[in-house]
């Protein structure tokens, strides 16, 4: 009996400590709303490959753009480029100015040394690389097996027209012989008879 007395007493004091009064409230200032700046999207602008001496996929797109950019570029744009490489103390201005030499609008005797180049550095290359640029060794090979054709026939047609030109001088004179025979003839039978 006496725990519930006990109780029952500890019930009766925290009722009446609950019963005091309310309990005084502190009130927090409500904090300031954050201003947002919204900054605005750019685009994303993909990095630019950049050339190098290697075959992965960024690389070999540097490379396709920089020889279509090269077939494009006027005679001017490509001497101011020639100039800018220098004398190609590195493999990639190397590699730069030979396919610069190689441009189809270059001198045959310019293309032809470059064309000995790059023969003798594909195999030195990475193979991708290397692969890419077969294409270009192939359509020079055949621009200049074309163009030595063109020289050789010009030579030959040059040669044709000279022996030409003999025979006809050989014909007119010996059509003029022909005629002053038949003259010659024409008079010995016209006094003969």
């Amino acid at each position: 009996m006496r725990i519930v007395t006990l109780t029952g007493l500890c019930l009766l004091l925290s009722a009446c400590a609950g019963s005091s009064g309310p309990l005084p409230v502190i009130l927090k200032p409500k904090p300031e709303p954050t201003k947002v700046v919204e900054i605005p999207k750019l685009p994303v602008v993909p990095a630019k490959p950049v050339l190098a001496i290697a075959d992965d996929a960024s690389t070999l797109t540097a490379w396709q753009n920089f020889r279509t950019d090269l077939l494009a570029m006027s005679a001017a744009q490509r001497d101011a480029l020639s100039k800018s490489l220098g004398k190609a103390d590195n493999p990639v201005s190397s590699l730069q100015s030979m396919l610069l030499r190689m441009h189809p609008e270059a001198g045959y005797a310019v293309r032809l040394k470059a064309q000995s180049q790059l023969a003798e550095l594909l195999p030195k290359l990475p193979s991708g690389l290397a692969a890419l640029l077969r294409w270009d060794l192939a359509y020079n090979q055949r621009l200049l097996e074309s163009e030595s054709a063109v020289k050789a026939l010009t030579r030959l047609n040059s040669q044709q027209d000279d022996n030409v030109e003999k025979l006809q001088k050989q014909n007119d004179d010996l059509q003029k012989k022909i005629e002053a025979l038949t003259q010659i003839e024409a008079k010995l039978g016209s006094g003969g008879g």
